[in-house]
Formats: C-alpha cells, sequence, structure tokens
C-alpha cells in the first residue's frame, strides 16, 4: 500500500494522536459487519483502527470502555471525533467464533459460547452509560422492515412468525421486556474471541447497553443457524446458558426485535 495513503484516507489527514500511533506500521484492512472501516497494525500487541463519520462512534466508545472495565473486552487506546470519528482499541487474543477450528467443533463451541453469554448477563451493570436498550429497539419497531428469512432461522425456538405482522406484536408484547442486563447487542459468532476454547472477549459491542438477555439469545440462536447450519445447535446454547433464565414470551418478543432490518423511509 502507498506509504501516503493508507486505505481510503491520506496520512496526512489523520488527527495527530492517530497519526502518531499508526507512524512507522503498515495497515491491514480488516473486513468486519459493523459498517465502519475497520484496520489492523502490528503495534504493541495488535491494534485496531476504526474510522466512521463523526459522532457515529461515540456509542461504540463508551460500550467497548465499560466491557473493558469489566474484563470482557480489549481497552480503548484512542478516541477522537471531529470531521470524521476515530477510534484504537487493543487487540484481544484469540480467533473469533467463525474460524475453522470453531466451526469444526460445534458442540463445543455452542456450549462455550452459551457460558459466555450468561457470564457477561450475571455482570453488575448498574453504571452501564448507555440505559434503556429495549425501549429504543421497541419504539423503532414500527418504522421498520423486518426479515422473515431471518425469523425462518429462529422459528423453531421463538415460534412462527410473519414479519409484516411483527411490529404489532412487539406492541403489544413490549411491556415484558426488562432493562436491567447488560447485553452485547449484536450476539454473533464474529464478535466473540475465544483461545483454547476459552472467551477472552468480545468485540464490537455499539448495539450494547442495558437491556433484556433475550434479545442476545435471539441473536445467538440465529447466528448458530446461520454459521453452523442444519443441527439443534441452539438447544446445546440454551441449554449451555441456563434453561432457568430463558423465558419463552420474552424471547420471542426479543426474536421479533433482531429481525428489525431498517427504519422505513417514511419515518424521516
Amino acid at each position: 500500500m502507498d506509504a501516503e495513503k493508507r486505505g481510503v484516507f491520506l496520512v496526512a489527514d489523520l488527527p495527530e494522536e492517530v497519526r502518531r500511533l499508526i507512524d512507522g506500521v503498515p495497515l491491514r484492512e480488516n473486513h468486519g459487519c459493523s459498517g465502519a472501516q475497520t484496520f489492523y497494525f502490528p503495534r504493541d500487541g495488535g491494534m485496531y483502527l476504526k474510522t466512521a463519520p463523526s459522532g457515529s462512534l461515540e456509542r461504540a466508545w463508551r460500550m467497548q470502555a465499560y466491557f473493558a472495565e469489566h474484563g470482557l473486552s480489549s481497552p480503548v487506546v484512542l478516541y477522537v471525533s471531529g470531521a470524521q470519528d476515530w477510534m484504537v482499541t487493543a487487540a484481544l487474543p484469540g480467533e473469533d467464533g467463525t474460524s475453522p477450528r470453531c466451526l469444526a467443533d460445534p458442540e463445543r463451541l455452542c456450549t462455550v459460547f452459551g457460558a459466555a453469554l450468561r457470564q457477561l448477563h450475571e455482570t453488575d451493570a448498574a453504571d452501564c452509560p448507555v440505559r434503556d436498550r429495549m425501549e429504543e429497539l421497541s419504539a423503532m419497531a414500527s418504522a421498520s422492515s423486518f426479515s422473515q428469512a431471518h425469523l425462518d432461522r429462529i422459528a423453531r425456538y421463538i415460534g412462527a412468525a410473519n414479519a409484516a405482522h411483527a411490529p404489532a406484536e412487539i406492541a403489544a408484547g413490549r411491556g415484558c421486556l426488562e432493562n436491567h442486563t447488560l447485553i452485547h447487542g449484536d450476539a454473533c459468532l464474529p464478535n466473540i474471541l475465544l483461545r483454547d476454547w476459552q472467551c477472552t472477549g468480545f468485540i464490537d459491542m455499539a448495539e450494547g447497553g442495558l437491556g433484556d438477555r433475550h434479545y442476545d439469545l435471539a441473536w445467538g440462536l440465529w447466528t448458530l443457524d446461520y454459521n453452523l447450519g442444519p443441527g439443534d445447535w441452539g438447544a446445546v446454547f440454551l441449554d449451555a446458558y441456563g434453561r432457568d433464565a430463558v423465558d419463552p414470551e420474552r424471547l420471542r418478543v426479543c426474536g421479533l426485535l433482531a429481525a428489525m432490518e431498517s427504519p422505513s423511509p417514511a419515518a424521516f
């Protein structure tokens, strides 16, 4: 890559604090699903540089820092917001849940994944900086479209659902949801890191905050079907999580919310 150009931005355009960190080391673009541009660079054990439009990484910064305080993610090294947002985080050790090694042993992966989410949800998070996530998500439902394919993937766990009826069902059931558990908000296999089958932490917590544990469980069930294919992997996952904490009514409403795609143009 050209020494004066890294990805789509010029080094000269970087904030001074960011430029000092990456000076003299190569950047490698890291493809993810968060929507922000992410680059890896080999300094101090490895770091990730993420950039996105101004203000759009503030919640990601707050939640990453909060997870790190509780030993659930890596520290934020730097966050700068101006004409563009820039965030640098330390790399977590291990490989994500979609690595070939992890996918080759699906039962063990489901067990570790379920146990890791239960540990996350048992965290004392009374001082979490992002609150009432279920209120936020429920409020978006009336102006959003829903994925029928997503609902079909988790139907065996939440019951058959019609995407066209999802907003009305969410409106009727939102009162059962809770907002006092620390959730990841995008609890999919690419966002959990494992080393020697031990969870080393989570990444991409921008959708997290205080919410209902069943929202993470719904995403967990979806990702296992999507990434592992046929098999009752969700049952293994829920067994490892602990069926004592699973409420069918809340799981169904959260499963509907997890199928939300985007607000309709009429909402703006």
